[in-house]
């Protein structure tokens, strides 16, 4: 009995580290499905659901928003002069401390990237107009070929490839001419004019249609939201005493936006392009 005794001890002696050994290796099998990730940490396996450090289960396959960056060139920009002499202070001090200027200067007030040939012929421009002016400064100077980066979230806009899809860019998207060719790329794609039509802004956004005074409203407040200085312009035209139109401020001069003649059913006509003569200024926005 005492030898079976000692036999049975040491078996049991012998197999604990062995069971410890399996039931080890099946915990380190197990931790295999589960991957701790901290914020900075990216998911690596889109198939199991990620642990997060806070034991919150997060789920891999959450579809993220796709955002497109694309460069817009922006034709002319009036720079305030406060935001001028800021500019021209970035620039001397970068050149002192590198010994050139910059390749670029970031106008962070329009968010505006300006290179360094736009922005030497601005400086340019500002001496000659001190110089010819007795030393008299500038309200503003004007800054051509201005880059933008705007963001578009493509997963909004992948649903279709309907032309009528087209992208209003928005508030601060548009600017100077080549903003207006695209608000009336925009109208003609998606709206047009009905005698009759719907006469106001709501009206116009649901109906996709309206009368030259809707469409005028809809232009309006689109341009006005960009920063453009707008105007609701009338006039008589062949076919209404009260004809109304859009005009903005560009460069010092009273460009007209003919918010009806663009639709189609004028022919598409270029926005400049008007069928009577202002009698009456509506009302500023």
């Amino acid at each position: 009995m005492g030898v079976i005794a000692i036999f049975a001890l040491v078996a049991l002696v012998s197999m604990a580290p062995l069971e410890t050994s399996i039931s080890n290796t099946q915990n380190n099998i197990d931790n295999l499905d589960v991957v701790t990730v901290s914020a900075s940490t990216q998911p690596v396996n889109n198939t199991k659901n990620l642990t997060t450090s806070k034991n919150q289960t997060v789920n891999s396959t959450v579809a993220t928003n796709k955002t497109k960056v694309t460069k817009k060139v922006i034709k002319v920009t009036k720079m305030p002069l406060k935001d001028y002499r800021v500019m021209v202070s970035a620039i001397n001090k970068h050149k002192k401390l590198k010994g050139v200027q910059p390749k670029f200067y970031t106008w962070k007030a329009n968010d505006m990237q300006i290179s360094r040939a736009s922005y030497r012929d601005a400086i340019k421009r500002h001496n000659r107009w001190v110089k010819a002016n007795n030393g008299v400064r500038p309200i503003y100077v004007n800054i051509f070929n201005g880059v933008k980066h705007i963001k578009v979230d493509e997963t909004k806009n992948n649903t279709t490839n309907d032309s009528k899809n087209t992208i209003l860019p928005t508030s601060g998207g548009l600017s100077g001419f080549e903003g207006l060719a695209a608000l009336q790329k925009y109208m003609n794609a998606n709206f047009n004019h009905q005698s009759g039509g719907p006469s106001t802004y709501e009206g116009v956004v649901k109906a996709k249609v309206g009368d030259c005074w809707g469409l005028a409203e809809w232009a309006g407040r689109q341009l006005k939201s960009n920063g453009y200085e707008v105007r609701i312009v009338q006039g008589a035209s062949s076919a209404s005493s009260s004809h109304r139109w859009v005009q903005v401020r560009l460069d010092g001069k009273w460009i007209n936006f003919e918010s009806s003649l663009i639709t189609k059913r004028y022919g598409s006509k270029h926005y400049s392009t008007t069928c009577a003569s202002v009698n009456k200024i509506v009302r500023y926005l």
